[in-house]
């Protein structure tokens, strides 16, 4: 069921609540009691949030010295500030099949990949982040001529891994794990205009972008320094690598056999038949189709 359907059910029984509520006069209370308990019970299995555990991409994005930009305004003017900055902030992150999950006074949270994964997500919120670097950019310079705000400038912090999705607090916006935690170190890690990822994202999207190895991050909860990368821009199309994984190092493809020998069955025939074979490959994200192809 689509979460447009679960609405729609969940307003049915309401409905159908309230209007039994209507008929106790000539129903009886316990008919009535007996009809809104059968209906409570529908309608509380729609509202549990099923638990799932995901392959995403996590993006955080604050506005750097936000405390420093609007010391001694009046709270109203840092209201309409802030709040028409994060809109404009944020609309990168919906141009790119992203979610803004959680706003956080000055910054937010994003998630790409739920409801559903797709292969490019890590690089889509890459992307985002650019262009969020690229729209700040252009806030700066507005803030500066009409409001003498100088200094404007966002960090944007990157992770891809797993986490588990759905709960009682915030329904299907409860994201948790280590790697919403260690997308949250990055941003505040990132020098102010700058966007960080790491190694797990960038193993995703190497070849696509510029990057620059950022060194070692110490980031609180996590024992070991983190390796971290900084991505300038989008490379040229003559840049981009096909090979996925850790550079420079070649490991052989264990439990994919019968797959692969359907894959080079049909190569074969095609080549030897002269005959069109169409293969379709499916799977959820990270399930290593890419090494499969290769």
């Amino acid at each position: 069921m689509t979460p447009e359907d679960a609405a729609i059910s969940r307003g049915q029984l309401e409905a159908a609540i309230a209007a039994q509520e209507g008929l106790r006069a000539a129903l009886g209370d316990a008919v009535v009691d007996a009809t809104i308990s059968a209906l409570r019970a529908q309608l509380s299995q729609l509202t549990e949030v099923e638990q799932q555990r995901k392959l995403i991409t996590v993006l955080f994005m604050d506005i750097a010295g936000s405390t420093r930009l609007i010391r001694g305004r009046d709270p109203e003017d840092t209201m309409t500030i802030m709040d028409s900055a994060l809109a404009r902030l944020a609309v990168p992150v919906r141009d790119h099949g992203g979610r803004v999950t959680r706003f956080m006074g000055d910054g937010f949270m994003a998630v790409f990949g739920l409801p559903t994964a797709r292969e490019n997500d890590p690089e889509m919120a890459i992307r985002a982040g650019l262009a969020i670097i690229g729209v700040a950019n252009d806030l700066a310079a507005d803030l500066e001529e009409r409001q003498g705000i100088a200094g404007f400038a966002v960090r944007v912090g990157v992770n891809t891994g797993l986490v588990v999705t759905g709960g009682q607090t915030e329904a299907e916006d409860t994201i948790m794990g280590d790697s919403v935690n260690l997308a949250a170190r990055l941003e505040s890690a990132a020098p102010a205009g700058s966007l960080l990822i790491t190694r797990d994202t960038y193993q995703h999207v190497r070849g696509l972008f510029e990057v620059e190895h950022g060194g070692t991050i110490e980031a609180k909860g996590f024992p070991d320094p983190i390796p971290v990368y900084r991505v300038a821009r989008r490379a040229a199309a003559d840049l981009r690598s096909r090979q996925r994984g850790i550079e420079g190092l070649e490991i052989p493809m264990i439990g994919r056999d019968d797959e692969l020998k359907q894959l080079l069955d049909s190569l074969q025939t095609a080549a030897s038949a002269g005959r069109l074979h169409v293969v379709t490959v499916v799977g959820e994200a990270g399930l290593g189709k890419s090494r499969l192809l290769q």
